[in-house]
This record gives structure tokens, C-alpha cells and sequence, in this order.
């Protein structure tokens, strides 16, 4: 028996999005760079594991993880030819429909957010990605779409993600709470990131399993962009009708209880909550298993501009 969707709506300020895997696909010219940094010196490299386990990290600290490099020189001089072999693979690889292209649903959807009256509203989105900006900026337009205004990239934030850095930035760039936008997201360490930032989070199947991203409690999880409508309204704000299973919880604020160890909950408090007191119990021993870590202090001071 099929399952059944029903629709939520959901009306932000921002939405800010992750790049690789939610707008655009590069999957093959990925697994290529990898496969070249294997064949050139670095044979240990488990390449099911990284492509399993990498995505959504900035390149640099990918590198370092799994390439073990130790050496900043040599780890940047290793990012830009890992890049460069990533965009020189989807250039060869176009004509075969290997290259970087949108995802369904993604171009209409950001003509949509724009809606009719842009250069009076702005454009209502962003970029908060892992990549570089040398990278990010020709991925874009190698896919047909265009560079946004506000475009956060691995070297805008000293931490990338899952730490919130990117999508904090994201938010302050946008001159908008975090807790007023939607983070869109494919991938389990992109969702901790926007869910540490304090923001919604959707995130899409596109390059996870569904049951591996349910296991990060998105608050809501879609197919592809395609099962997302927007409607840009008169007061600049945007409304999202989001299409999922029925069966998902349709509420956008997770009880602690509910929340990945790995996400700091108090980021994730409904904004009506005493700051001050969340700010002081800091410092407040906890049981095991539910420290608040410096990613919940910097969506704290988000939240509150202390």
C-alpha cells in the first residue's frame, strides 16, 4: 500500500542552503577526485567508507581526516587539486550527463523564493556550503544556477560544519535570526550544523538514505526539492509547503529527549525561553550524555546578542 503525504506550511525569513547534494549533484566527478588521490599517493584511502562518510564536510578538513595530512602547506596545495579534478572530471563527464547538474525541484523553487518583486525584497536565500569558494563559485554555474548575494564558503568560518559556524554566518549575512530561517540539507553532519544554529532544518534524500537521515531528526525530510513549494509573500517573508509522509511528526521544535546527543539542544529552545538562565546554566553539571558543548554557546549568543 502506497504511503500517503500531507502538507505542511512554514513561513521563514531566510532560507539558507547547503550546496553539494541538496542543490546541485557532482557525485560522479566527486568519486573521481577521490579515486585520483588514492592512485597518486595515497593507496590507504577507503573509498566506500569516505563516500559514505565524507559529504557535507568543508575539503579541507576531509583531507586532513582521511588523507592524514598533517602539513598545512601540503593540505592546501591537496584541496586545490582535489577541486580542480572535481570540476575537470564534470567538464569531461558533461556530455554523458555525468557532469554537475541541479536536482529536481531546484531551479523553480528559487525563482519561486525570489518571487516577482526581488530588487525591492532581496533574495530570500543563500549558500552556507563546505566547499571552497574557488570551487563553489564554478559548481554553481557549471549546473545553470546563479551565485546568490550571501554565499558562505569553507573559508568564510574558522569551523565547518557540524559545528553551526556556516549557517550562523549564513543568518547574520541575511540580517535575520537563525531561529527565522529553514537550513536546507542532504546530509547527517549538514543537519547537526543547521540544528546547532538554532534553525529549522528540511532536509532531502539525495544523497542519504532516508533512515540514515531520520536518525538526525531533520524536522522535516522530502524526497527532493521537488516536494517543496514556496510563495513569497508581500512582507518580504517566505512561505514553504512542504510535502512528506504523513506519518512524520508535522511539530518543528524537538523535545531534549528527542534531539541527537550530537546537536546541542539548548540551540534548538523555542525563543520565547529566559537566555540569560539557559546562558548561566552553562556551567551547570549535567548527567552524561547531555553536556552542552561551545556549539551551544555560540547559538546562545545568536539568539541573544550577548
Amino acid at each position: 500500500m502506497q504511503q500517503g503525504t500531507t502538507t505542511v506550511n512554514h513561513t521563514v525569513k531566510a532560507i539558507l542552503f547547503d550546496m553539494d547534494g541538496t542543490l546541485i549533484d557532482s557525485s560522479p566527478a566527486v568519486t573521481a577526485a577521490w579515486q585520483l588521490l588514492k592512485d597518486t599517493g595515497y593507496d590507504f584511502l577507503d573509498l566506500p567508507h569516505i563516500l559514505a562518510s565524507a559529504h557535507g564536510y568543508r575539503t579541507v578538513d576531509a583531507l586532513r581526516k582521511w588523507c592524514r595530512i598533517n602539513d598545512e602547506e601540503l593540505l592546501q596545495k591537496e584541496v586545490v587539486r582535489f577541486e580542480n579534478a572535481i570540476l575537470s572530471n564534470a567538464q569531461a563527464k558533461a556530455g554523458s550527463g555525468g557532469g554537475i547538474i541541479a536536482l529536481p525541484g531546484v531551479k523553480q523553487l528559487l525563482d519561486d523564493i525570489e518571487g516577482p518583486n526581488k530588487a525591492e525584497q532581496g533574495e530570500g536565500w543563500a549558500v552556507c556550503t563546505s566547499s571552497t569558494h574557488y570551487y563553489a563559485s564554478r559548481a554553481l554555474p557549471a549546473a545553470g544556477l546563479r551565485i546568490p548575494q550571501v554565499f558562505v564558503t569553507a573559508e568564510s568560518v574558522s569551523q565547518g560544519k557540524p559545528a553551526p559556524d556556516p549557517y550562523l554566518l549564513g543568518a547574520e549575512r541575511k540580517n535575520v535570526s537563525p531561529l527565522d530561517c529553514v537550513v536546507v540539507e542532504d546530509a547527517p553532519t549538514g543537519i547537526r550544523s543547521g540544528k546547532a544554529s538554532g534553525a529549522v532544518v528540511l532536509a532531502t534524500c539525495t544523497s542519504h538514505t532516508r533512515e540514515a537521515l531520520e536518525k538526525e531528526n531533520p524536522d522535516f525530510l522530502v524526497t527532493d526539492l521537488s516536494h517543496v513549494k514556496a510563495t513569497r509573500n508581500p512582507d518580504g517573508t517566505v512561505t514553504l509547503a512542504i510535502s512528506q509522509p504523513e506519518d512524520r511528526r508535522q511539530d518543528v521544535a524537538p523535545s531534549p529527549e528527542d534531539t541527537p546527543l550530537t546537536t546541542p539542544v539548548i540551540s534548538r529552545m523555542p525563543s520565547a525561553v529566559d537566555l540569560k538562565k539557559l546562558q548561566s546554566g552553562l556551567a551547570t553539571p549535567r548527567e552524561p550524555g547531555t553536556e552542552i558543548d561551545d556549539y551551544g554557546a555560540r547559538g546562545i549568543k545568536a539568539m541573544s546578542g550577548f
